[in-house]
């Protein structure tokens, strides 16, 4: 694993996408800055300094037996990967947020977008770790330092996280992952919330339950389960009157 490191990039994950060919299994792109980053459903990424913000490789194994609907569990593997990672620096209790998002005491840390070109899989990470967010986001997301009121290495947490992602990847392509989902829903933010999931102008609102093992979230809506694969995931607030 080998970590590229630059100023500033328009994304780490487009630069990685046009320059492929230079680049092994495991290695990373790393920017202080974005100024083009994206978000997944082709939202914007808020870019700061003091922010983990890098895009690592993987490529598909043709000899494995795993096939491309496997694959689509890789945004759950890294949200988990960054939890894990996060964990071997700083031992808070952060939660995972399907289908790839990591929260921290009700706050958003980290965002994930898994891109797809042939046979490779581009998994771009932004983590809020040395950076302050700005005021009208400071309800929705946090730093760790605003957290702890600490000031990390950022290449050390990059490093973590991508040390984790490897030995969970492996497990996964081993057959093992039931003991990973198992671990994933214990941590899940959404369980037993009432929340409300967008699908294009549709929307479905009731009480999350599990993951599923296809990775899709369980929500008990009218007495029924139903399961989602895709969707945003809208979390109900109780608004108090004064």
């Amino acid at each position: 694993m080998k970590i590229y490191s630059y100023e500033t990039l328009d994304s780490t994950n487009e630069f990685m996408k046009n320059n492929v060919s230079k680049f092994e299994e495991y290695d990373v792109v790393t920017a202080e800055n974005q100024t083009l980053g994206k978000a997944r459903r082709g939202n914007t990424w808020v870019s700061q300094k003091g922010m983990a913000l890098f895009t690592f490789l993987v490529k598909k194994d043709e000899n494995s037996s795993i096939n491309d609907s496997k694959y689509l569990k890789l945004p759950l593997l890294a949200g988990f990967s960054v939890i894990k990672g996060l964990k071997k620096i700083e031992n808070l209790d952060y939660m995972f947020k399907w289908t790839n998002d990591v929260f921290l005491y009700g706050k958003k840390i980290t965002g994930i977008l898994v891109e797809k070109v042939e046979n490779n899989f581009f998994v771009g990470i932004g983590i809020n770790i040395n950076n302050s967010l700005p005021e009208e986001l400071s309800e929705t997301a946090c730093s760790i330092s605003e957290v702890t009121g600490k000031h990390y290495d950022i290449k050390e947490i990059i490093t973590s996280v991508i040390k984790e992602f490897k030995i969970l990847f492996e497990k996964f392509l081993n057959g093992k992952w039931d003991e990973i989902l198992l671990e994933i829903n214990q941590i899940s933010y959404l369980k037993d919330k009432k929340v409300h999931l967008k699908i294009n102008r549709a929307y479905f609102s009731g009480i999350v339950k599990n993951i599923n093992y296809n990775g899709e979230l369980e929500i008990l809506i009218d007495d029924k389960i139903h399961t989602f694969s895709v969707g945003e995931v809208f979390e109900e607030k109780i608004r108090v009157i004064k």
